[in-house]
């Protein structure tokens, strides 16, 4: 059966299937979208984070994005061969090595943003409250919390 048939039969009311349904649905028209830009959801995701966060390492980028190590690596070393960031050692830390974005990274961020707007204007994402999304940013945290106690 299609996907299409399985959703017109299925009234999907639980919020776990509506809120799996959207993220699909995000993943695959975001990554479809980027696709122009030679980028994935999770690579744009990086990139966004590294706007706020100077010299990052990957660690701490793998456990913003609850990722495996090696997901995040792969990831890494495709925005670092397509100039997207660059990769220098740590002032602070001989040891360790630090991401940022690239002149290449910087100057595709308002594409990326477009993209993302164009997204959320498209399913309506403008025509929900301000209620709206403080609650579903509360949920979110709760559900990271109680991930972290087990």
């Amino acid at each position: 059966m299609r996907f299409e048939k399985v959703v017109e039969s299925h009234h999907y009311d639980r919020f776990g299937e509506l809120l799996y349904i959207l993220h699909k649905n995000n993943r695959k028209y975001l990554n479809d979208a980027l696709a122009e830009y030679d980028l994935n959801l999770l690579q744009a995701m990086c990139m966004f984070i590294m706007i706020d966060r100077k010299d990052i390492s990957q660690q701490e980028l793998t456990e913003l994005l609850f990722l495996t190590k090696s997901g995040m690596t792969k990831a890494i070393r495709k925005l670092e061969v397509d100039g997207f960031i660059e990769r220098s050692k740590s002032k602070t830390d001989a040891r360790q090595y630090v991401l940022n974005l690239s002149k290449k990274g910087r100057d595709t961020i308002p594409k990326l943003i477009k993209v993302y707007e164009e997204w959320e204007e498209l399913i309506g994402l403008n025509e929900v409250g301000d209620d709206f999304l403080e609650n579903l940013t509360k949920l979110t945290y709760r559900a990271i919390d109680l991930n972290k106690e087990s």
